[in-house]
């Protein structure tokens, strides 16, 4: 489950990275950055399950490759968080970038489902979000967990913190539906 975690974390890290860079957004910057310290432990607490593990097995060969993906899946986060943190330090992007966005027709929005709101308590299936309102769901995070591209399964809840990707008109009906 945990090596599986970090690789999903750190795939959610890049596409958010990127996001955060390309659409200059200090919010999902601090989003990679909070990714990046979690891989950390997450590495930290791998590497001494397989280190543990070693006691009991003959061939511990049969665990360098955790060691080498835990690692590679920390590298990764580590490269997102440079990214991000460009965004973080503020420093002004490229005037392409500027130009990039302007011609973008996708924003990137976080925003927290209140209770009450006709989304909370319903599957992503039901209702339909990237159909009814042009917004794709990257991740939820409830509580301290991440769901990483979530399914038609998926159940929104009160206080999730859904990190999503659009149109500036999707991302205005998003808002309302979760507010």
């Amino acid at each position: 489950d945990l090596i599986v975690e970090m690789k999903n974390m750190s795939e959610l890290a890049v596409g958010l990275a990127y996001s955060a860079m390309l659409f200059y957004n200090k919010e999902i910057a601090e989003e990679v950055r909070y990714i990046e310290d979690k891989m950390d432990g997450m590495r930290y607490e791998l590497q001494h399950w397989v280190l543990e593990s070693a006691k009991n097995i003959e061939d511990v060969d049969k665990l360098r490759g955790l060691l080498h993906l835990a690692n590679a899946s920390e590298a990764i986060s580590d490269a997102a968080y440079d990214i991000a943190d460009v965004v973080l330090r503020e420093i002004e992007p490229h005037p392409i970038m500027a130009l990039a966005v302007r011609e973008s027709d996708e924003v990137v929005t976080k925003l927290q489902i209140a209770p009450g709101s006709e989304v909370a308590r319903k599957s992503l299936g039901e209702l339909k979000l990237e159909t009814e309102t042009g917004v794709h769901i990257m991740a939820v995070k409830r509580g301290d967990r991440w769901i990483y591209s979530p399914g038609a399964k998926t159940v929104l809840c009160a206080g999730d913190v859904l990190i999503a990707r659009g149109t500036v008109s999707g991302e205005e009906l998003l808002i309302e539906m979760c507010s």
